[in-house]
């Protein structure tokens, strides 16, 4: 089970990784890759025409180093997780590849797949796996961050606890990142408030403590 803002964390991750994906497609082009020294003469080797270091990334790797193919396997481990559940929202099937993993269809099928895991990120936050979950899905979005040079998200956010108890469960559980909404920690609950609606309760607060 996630604590809020590992929850938030990887939502952000989730919803960064479409573009990270689309940024390391890119680094495939030609001339995408890092220049070398210049050499003068003709009897240079000519250069290769992408970045081998992102086009392992985006295929399948001998190593540990995390790929895109991990996304659709946890959205194929969540869909089917709530399909035992008899849950109806969990009745999709997942787009198959049909080219080299690192082709267009691989940006597609991964898209898709942070597509499901975003809709069901609430079930799977409460899941025994989610922990794991988050690891993999942190490791790939700071794998591609750092190989593309873009979005960097190394820590959750940080959220700050509120005074009144949750209007719907009465715990104490809730609290704020800053220019987030008001959100209650409780799994069960889940409550989401807006800034306006919590001062108004401060407010009937202290008008009833006067």
């Amino acid at each position: 089970m996630l604590p809020a803002p590992y929850l938030d964390r990887l939502r952000t991750q989730l919803q960064q990784l479409p573009e990270l994906i689309a940024h390391a497609h890119l680094a495939l082009l030609p001339g995408a890759g890092p220049r070398g020294a210049r050499v003068s003469g003709a009897t240079r080797t000519p250069p290769l025409p992408c970045r081998l270091d992102v086009l392992d990334d985006l295929g399948p790797r001998r190593d540990n180093t995390p790929t895109l193919g991990l996304l659709t396997s946890w959205a194929e481990t969540v869909l089917d997780d709530r399909r035992r559940a008899n849950d109806w929202s969990a009745w999709a099937i997942l787009p198959t590849p049909t080219r080299a993993p690192y082709e267009l269809d691989s940006e597609h099928q991964a898209r898709t797949a942070i597509q499901y895991l975003l809709f069901h990120l609430a079930f799977a936050a409460t899941r025994t796996y989610a922990t794991d979950l988050a690891d993999e899905a942190g490791q790939l979005h700071r794998h591609l961050s750092e190989v593309t040079g873009w979005y960097r998200l190394d820590k959750p956010a940080r959220r700050r606890a509120l005074a009144l108890p949750c209007p719907r469960c009465g715990l104490l559980s809730l609290s704020q990142a800053e220019g987030d909404d008001i959100r209650c920690s409780d799994d069960v609950c889940g409550v989401i408030m807006r800034q306006t609606e919590y001062d108004a309760r401060v407010e009937d607060y202290l008008a009833t403590a006067a």
